[in-house]
């Protein structure tokens, strides 16, 4: 476990919240604004997928590489501007669009990991990651219904939430840190990388694989209220004892593994319907307490989770197109396992 020489534990909380309930909220809703994105003329849905995926990549790549606080109110203003951009996209060249996408994640992941370096001056951090996660899900649902009711357009309400973004000024984030914390140069917890990618994959065919079972409508309702599990579950893993905090990560990983294999096994809608609410909540109780645990390095921990749902989609499309349903659900659980492995060593030892 890391140690650090100095510790404030007074760093104001808003420059963590809100950079951290803004991308919650930009990858919750990333279905429906890249479906806004598919719908110009010259965006098919596989080159929307791909511009999902630069997105994430980007911030992944952010969120490890070097950090400047020069850099920190520009990169903050990008995000609005970004979406901004992407809303005049019927307007803009493809490569125009795609360099828009790879600014729009560098940005969100230099904010996030601005954010991210300053749990280690707050005194509570799972419960700050947690309560941002909760209400970056609510505001995800909110944004749902709102599109639902009203012929609206995602991307200037995503353009106008990010404004937010200019109100949290971020403190300066430099603290000192052991050598020996990284198992690479970056400090990647690489073992979680297969469960990340294969969670991508996951929710990337749900929507397939209810058609593939004949489910007539309803699948919708299904994913936009696993966000408020989500939502209930990240609140949980902020407000239950510390006493649980390694034993209860352990169990929401493995429980959200099996939840995501079952879902592709799964007969009929409303059994697919109740494996995806409990996998969103099983994977939003786990991911804060999974960020907490590697306090001393949570950027590279941000990372490893971008750099997984980056590549999920395409991983998942290789597994269905070589074992079908069933090869995807035992993938899922196979990178659960592997998680985990040696248990119950992993979490004592956050690798």
């Amino acid at each position: 476990m890391a140690h650090f020489r100095k510790k404030a534990p007074h760093m104001k909380p808003l420059p963590i919240l809100i950079p951290l309930g803004l991308g919650a909220i930009v990858i919750n809703t990333m279905p429906v604004w890249l479906a806004e994105l598919a719908s110009h003329q010259q965006v098919s849905e596989p080159l929307a997928g791909g511009f999902g995926s630069l997105v994430l990549l980007a911030a992944a790549v952010a969120c490890v590489g070097p950090i400047s606080g020069r850099f920190d109110y520009a990169a903050r203003l990008c995000i609005p501007v970004s979406f901004a951009i992407l809303a005049l996209g019927e307007r803009l060249p493809v490569i125009g669009l795609g360099l828009c996408c790879v600014l729009l994640g560098l940005a969100l992941g230099l904010a996030t990991k601005r954010a991210l370096r300053g749990l280690q001056k707050v005194e509570s951090p799972l419960e700050l990651v947690s309560t941002a996660l909760t209400f970056g899900l609510g505001v995800s649902f909110a944004i749902y219904l709102a599109l639902f009711s009203f012929a609206l357009n995602v991307m200037w309400i995503l353009a106008g939430t990010s404004l937010i973004l200019l109100l949290a000024r971020s403190e300066n984030a430099s603290i000192t840190v052991r050598r020996d914390q990284h198992l690479s140069s970056a400090g990647l917890p690489l073992r979680f990388v297969p469960f990340f990618v294969m969670m991508g994959a996951y929710w990337s065919f749900l929507e397939l694989y209810g058609q593939s079972i004949g489910t007539q409508g309803g699948l919708a309702l299904w994913l936009l209220f696993s966000l408020i599990a989500g939502a209930i579950g990240s609140f949980l893993a902020g407000r239950l004892p510390s006493r649980y905090g390694t034993g209860l990560q352990t169990f929401a990983l493995l429980a959200a593994a099996v939840t995501g294999a079952s879902s592709y096994v799964s007969p009929n809608l409303t059994l697919l319907g109740l494996s995806i609410l409990a996998n969103g909540f099983f994977l939003f109780l786990f991911f804060p307490l999974y960020i907490s645990s590697h306090q001393d390095r949570a950027p590279a921990a941000m990372a490893s989770y971008l750099l997984g749902f980056a590549f999920g989609g395409l991983a998942g499309a290789l597994i269905l197109q070589i074992t079908g349903y069933p090869g995807l659900g035992l993938t899922i659980l196979a990178t659960g396992l592997v998680a985990i492995w040696p248990w119950p060593g992993l979490l004592s030892r956050r690798y």
